[in-house]
């Protein structure tokens, strides 16, 4: 009989080769080095084959995931890089870079609420991160939290070393409430440390439009223009500040710089028959309207080409293109403008005075606009006391236009109590805007922090070394008075030229404000630092040192004179010698 014996069968596990799991770890170093030179493909394929290559740790398999998760994100491969962020955050939960990449990933899918828990995490992971912080910034900013967006804005720059990113998003924030002069703090900021960086100098550009400031404004975006001069919405915003400035050639000249990389563009189109209507050349301007009416039927140039007509005293062609024009009902306050002035020229006032109040609701600080019912309301002056003798109880209840720009002044009437001749009214634009009678160059659009009126606090006139120097103290209108807003302007009174509006007091916290001879330095109460340039500095000599042989006021109240002067050096002065005459007896040795 045979007996089998039933022995049992062991699984070895043979130990995997070294070799095996140094090539993983050589690879997931060349895809690393891949990644970081943008090179997305070749960073899949090697970290993909160092995943296979060999067992690794668990964080090094999971920062390899990660890595490959970044490029997929690059290759805008979405599903697959969110599966590998999972997977690396699955395989070690602590690993703060998954989670803040992952969130960059949600936020960039729109996801901004399951984006913010992912910054929580990498953020209690290591919050000594930066980075971490301004992309939290952003999800807040996205998910509507805007104040919890600003305070990590301002951690990110208290951590970064290049804070130039969160300084423009503060920027913009600001920018967004019509504070101009903080946003301009923190451009300023960044264009300190970045003076060519593009984005920060258009956006600084429109600040100083907003402003008034046409000639920084210019400089700003033509700057921006040069660093990027295939960027045609940074041209159709330079020669709209040209127009402004009346500089008409130079803003043809990037209007038609447009035009040659983008034949199709309608706006530039009509912009530019604008400006050569405007300049009086009627034929360039008929030229590009024409076309513009061709490839889209807008309704602003048929209102452009009404005005051209009506200028160049082609007055049977006007009311053809107005009707076509308003039939496409323009949004645009300059259309209606643009109508309201050629009805103006061809005596139809009561058309007129109809489109330049419809272009006033679009625009309440169109310019043409008011200067169109200021003269259509001079005519009919001028023609109601050429009627008076005739009636005169036909205009005994009619007001004059100056009666009605005093009504005007009298709604915009100064807000609260006037301070030291200070006092607050809103302009055209809504804002809220500071005005002293003795200052009249003066117009101040306040920063404000809330939807309160400002208030002003205290003016200072300073002296001795800042003679010549004013502070607006202004509470900015925050809505809880325990935690009080305030803000200073600096003005320079002999050029009636704000310098900056700087912040004061936030609640509880002060600002640091440190004078120095030329310059002051704010460090608002986040710490956040900005230096305003009072004066340039005069560059003076050297104080002279005293020497061995200058002489010195003794205390026994005498002159003392040191060792005797040795004679200066250099250029000697030529002395006339005059030769003695020689006389006779000289001739002969007497």
């Amino acid at each position: 009989m045979t007996v089998f014996c039933l022995l049992p069968v062991l699984s070895l596990v043979c130990p995997e080769p070294a070799d095996a799991r140094q090539s993983a770890s050589v690879l997931a170093r060349q895809g690393n080095s891949a990644l970081m030179k943008n090179d997305n493909h070749k960073a899949v394929a090697t970290l993909s084959e160092a995943l296979v290559a060999g067992s690794m740790p668990v964080y090094a398999r999971a920062s390899v995931l990660n890595d490959r998760g970044l490029a997929y994100t690059r290759m805008k491969k979405y599903e697959l890089a969110l599966k590998d962020f999972n997977q690396a955050i699955e395989s070690f939960p602590e690993f703060d870079k998954a989670y803040n990449n992952r969130g960059l990933l949600l936020h960039l899918l729109g996801h901004y609420k399951e984006a913010i828990k992912d910054f929580n995490r990498a953020i209690a992971l290591q919050p000594d991160v930066g980075a971490t912080f301004h992309n939290r910034g952003n999800s807040l900013l996205k998910a509507g939290a805007e104040k919890s967006a600003f305070r990590d804005f301002g951690k990110a720059v208290q951590l970064l070393n290049n804070k130039s990113a969160p300084h423009l998003a503060r920027g913009s924030i600001h920018w967004t409430h019509k504070r101009h002069y903080a946003a301009l703090r923190e451009l300023n900021l960044v264009l300190d440390k970045n003076p060519d960086q593009s984005s920060g100098l258009f956006k600084r550009g429109l600040i100083y439009r907003s402003l008034g400031d046409r000639r920084h404004a210019i400089q700003d975006v033509a700057k921006a223009v040069q660093l990027e001069p295939d960027n045609n919405s940074y041209k159709m915003v330079l020669a709209e500040i040209y127009q402004e400035n009346n500089q008409l050639p130079s803003a043809v000249k990037y209007l038609t710089a447009i035009i040659d990389k983008e034949p199709l563009n309608v706006k530039a189109m009509i912009f530019r028959g604008r400006i050569n209507g405007q300049r009086r050349r009627f034929d360039s301007a008929l030229e590009d309207l024409d076309q513009a009416i061709s490839l889209s039927q807008s309704s602003a140039a048929y209102a452009e080409r009404a005005l051209i007509y009506a200028l160049s005293g082609m007055d049977e062609m006007v009311s053809g293109d107005t009707n076509e024009a308003i039939q496409r009902t323009p949004e645009n306050g300059r259309s209606w403008s643009a109508l309201g002035e050629a009805a103006r020229l061809t005596d139809h006032y009561t058309e007129a005075e109809r489109y330049y109040l419809e272009a006033l609701k679009r625009d309440p600080a169109d310019v043409d606009a008011e200067l169109g019912l200021k003269e259509i309301a001079e005519i009919k002056q001028a023609e109601t006391e050429a009627h008076a003798d005739f009636n005169p109880d036909e205009t005994a209840d009619r007001k004059t236009v100056t009666e009605v720009s005093v009504e005007r002044k009298a709604e915009t009437a100064s807000i609260g109590d006037e301070v030291n001749g200070w006092y607050i009214n809103k302009n055209k634009q809504g804002l809220y805007v500071a005005k002293n009678d003795k200052f009249k160059e003066f117009k101040i659009p306040l920063d404000l922090y809330g939807n309160e009126k400002p208030k002003i606090l205290e003016w200072t006139v300073l002296t001795g070394n800042y003679s010549g120097y004013g502070l607006l103290r202004y509470d900015a209108g925050n809505e809880d008075k325990k935690h009080p807003i305030e803000h200073v302007a600096i003005l320079k009174l002999r050029q009636q030229k704000v310098l900056s509006i700087e912040p004061y007091r936030w609640g509880s916290k002060i600002a640091k404000w440190a004078w120095n001879p030329n310059d002051v330095t704010i460090s608002d109460p986040d710490g956040i630092e900005n230096k305003i340039i009072l004066r340039k500095a005069v560059k003076r000599a050297p104080p002279r040192v005293a020497r061995s042989n200058d002489s010195f006021w003794n205390n026994d109240g005498f002159w003392n004179a040191g060792p005797k002067k040795t004679r200066r050096t250099g250029k000697k002065r030529r002395v006339r010698v005059r030769k003695k005459k020689k006389k006779l007896f000289g001739i002969f040795g007497f």
